[in-house]
């Protein structure tokens, strides 16, 4: 499942960078950006933990 959510927040990514790009200036062209880039490290965060095997308490 975490890779199929990390495909998800790159796809969210894109929307987001797209979004900023066709405002250019001003503060909601800040957040898209900021999203992108949350969304991306988010992104990075699912594939990364889908390596690690579960452990269990």
């Amino acid at each position: 499942m975490n890779p199929f959510r990390g495909i998800l927040m790159i796809i969210a990514a894109a929307i987001a960078f797209w979004r900023g790009w066709q405002v250019h200036t001003g503060r909601y062209a800040w957040m898209a950006y900021g999203l992108a880039v949350l969304a991306l490290a988010l992104a990075a965060w699912h594939f990364f933990s889908a390596r690690r095997p579960a452990t269990r308490l």
